[in-house]
């Protein structure tokens, strides 16, 4: 498979995301993406490989800076060509022989990257990954995937007495996101590799409670608030927030 120009860029701050391998003992190491890891439940049907969730978890409200709440009703995202940077001292003759089916690992400058082509469809409320993904147990410093499909969509609304207004945060399909962990992430065998989304940052830096009082926020008849076509303080918006999503996220290892 040809290696895309960007690919080159890991040295850039990357995305966070989970991931797992799968040894030979048939023992699964997971990448899991998410929204935090408080929020994915069912440890045990993850580790054994099922995805499907009985009761999903609530979702937090996500705020602006001037105390503007907005319910999280689901995030998802489709992925392609995923690439973890191995960490220091780690290469892909360590990690060939565990390497699923249809991963690769390769070299490039000295810095050894596995990749997984995709696409993966991801619940990011619950970490719900279809296909799943599975990696070798290794140590990672940085991820870059690009979005496919529909790309990234998280639905929210805001309640104001008896009305609803929708507000979607959206990244297109084509975006490439990267993610860098400060230090080594260590991940262990039947383990995983979680890359979470921080949707706390999503609406930093915006008084959107200011605009919305002030008409700046531009409301459409059918209840939705496009950020797009904001006005005054919040002229801008739907980019800023978008910078948020791209900028933020962390990578760290857990035991499934």
């Amino acid at each position: 498979m040809p290696i895309p120009s960007w690919s080159r860029l890991l040295c850039l701050p990357l995305l966070s995301l989970g991931f797992s391998g799968c040894g030979e003992s048939g023992v699964h190491t997971r990448l899991v993406f998410a929204l935090k890891p408080s929020l994915i439940a069912g440890n045990g049907a993850l580790a054994s490989g099922v995805r499907a969730m009985e009761s999903p978890p609530s979702l937090p409200n996500i705020t602006s800076d001037d105390g503007l709440g907005f319910q999280l009703e689901g995030a998802s995202a489709t992925l392609a060509d995923i690439r973890l940077e191995l960490g220091s001292g780690d290469s892909c003759s360590d990690v060939r022989d565990s390497l699923p089916a249809g991963t690769d690992c390769v070299k490039d400058g000295g810095q050894s990257t596995v990749i997984l082509a995709g696409p993966v469809s991801v619940n990011l409320a619950t970490g719900e990954m279809t296909p799943p993904l599975e990696i070798p147990p290794s140590s990672y410093r940085r991820v870059a995937f690009q979005l496919a499909g529909n790309g990234f969509n998280a639905h929210t609304r805001y309640f104001q007495e008896s009305k609803a207004w929708t507000l979607d945060l959206t990244l297109p399909a084509g975006e490439v996101l990267r993610f860098e962990a400060p230090t080594d992430v260590v991940v262990k065998e039947a383990g995983s590799l979680r890359v979470v989304f921080q949707q706390d940052t999503w609406l930093q830096g915006l008084p959107l409670a200011s605009c919305f009082q002030k008409g700046d926020l531009t409301r459409t008849d059918a209840s939705e608030i496009l950020l797009d076509e904001a006005r005054g303080e919040c002229q801008g918006a739907g980019e800023h927030v978008r910078d948020n999503l791209r900028a933020h996220g962390s990578m760290s290892p857990h035991s499934f």
